[in-house]
């Protein structure tokens, strides 16, 4: 059996900072600022999960039912209820965000993870946000029917998989925006990452230096600021624009890590811990905020509306998430390589 793996610390600083974008571009659409990049935080995102998945298979006692297990407990309960606590809000104040509808069948296939379009026509599910993590379902299945096949062939058939999606949209254009998406390569770079790399940082000969991993990350961040004063933005080209750069930044980061140059913070830490709540909750409690505001939204609602954002998912993450994890998996043996 594989030796026990902690999280990369620059992994968990990563899902802070994009955790942060996210919440601030949602914030800027409700007070009218152009903050479009920061959805590229949900790019990042998708990169660190193909580098996790990678990560946890490759120790010989994970099936694919334990595999899928942890995926569930881990995703599932908290989407639910973030799910279903919006429907309400929903039902009980439908002039708070009119274009979201609480209709059954839109709430049982957004609670499926099943891909498809909500009653306006758009490719959301009932929490807007949750769209991601349709896309994380079939990444987790094809994993899970990857973990039945032989060793020696798994990458392949994951990759292959990956592309085949990715092909399957560009043809049939109509599944394009559901989910055969060219954003599924983002999973494959982190697969490949970890397959070159390794999951654990004491690992040497696989990763940047120290001064390279911080010149990654600069080129990253560099090219996305570039894109944004240019003006440059595909759909179609996400995986690229986006993708690219979010790749760099990864790849830094574990080098910055390996070669000792992080800097130690609690507060980073905790907030990437707590990434997954702020994700879920952050947008109804923007619109709360926004819509008490008033029409003409003021200079302080961003400030605020982040601020009430990561107070809410720090909160959710230590009432809600943790425990909800502990009760699942009470009696589970300990994993080899944890994805919080």
């Amino acid at each position: 059996m594989s030796p026990a793996v902690k999280p990369l610390l620059s992994i968990q600083y990563l899902r802070a900072f994009a955790a942060l974008a996210v919440v601030l571009f949602h914030a800027c659409q409700w007070a009218d600022i152009d903050f479009d990049i920061g959805a590229g935080g949900v790019d990042v995102f998708f990169v660190i999960s193909g580098f996790l998945m990678w990560a946890i298979t490759q120790d010989p006692s994970v099936t694919p039912g334990s595999f899928l297990w942890k995926r569930i407990t881990r995703v599932a309960p908290l989407y639910w209820i973030a799910t279903l606590a919006l429907a309400a809000l929903v039902l009980v104040w439908p002039a708070l965000i009119p274009q979201v509808k609480a209709e059954p069948a839109h709430v049982l296939l957004s609670l499926t993870f099943t891909p498809h379009l909500d009653p306006a026509g758009l490719p959301f599910p009932l929490l807007p946000p949750g769209w991601s993590l349709d896309y994380e379902a079939i990444l987790y299945q094809i994993f899970a029917l990857a973990l039945m096949g032989p060793r020696r062939w798994r990458l392949t058939a994951i990759l292959s998989a990956l592309v085949l999606i990715t092909l399957t949209g560009l043809v049939l254009r109509g599944l394009f925006p559901l989910f055969a998406n060219p954003l599924m390569l983002e999973f494959a770079a982190g697969i490949v990452m970890a397959r070159v790399m390794g999951p654990q940082v004491t690992e040497k000969g696989r990763r940047p230096s120290l001064g390279m991993g911080w010149s990654f990350i600069a080129l990253g961040l560099t090219i996305l600021a570039l894109l944004k004063l240019l003006g440059i933005h595909s759909d179609l080209g996400r995986w690229l624009l986006w993708g690219g750069p979010a790749v760099l930044i990864v790849v830094g980061a574990i080098g910055v890590e390996a070669g000792g140059g992080l800097p130690r913070s609690q507060t980073l830490k905790r907030v990437g811990d707590a990434s997954y709540s702020i994700y879920l909750f952050h947008w109804p409690i923007i619109a709360v905020v926004a819509k008490l505001a008033g029409a003409r939204h003021p200079w302080w609602l961003v400030p605020v509306t982040v601020v009430a954002s990561l107070a809410a998912g720090l909160a959710a993450r230590q009432l809600v998430e943790k425990p909800l994890i502990r009760l699942l998996r009470a009696g589970d043996p300990k994993p080899v390589f944890s994805a919080p």
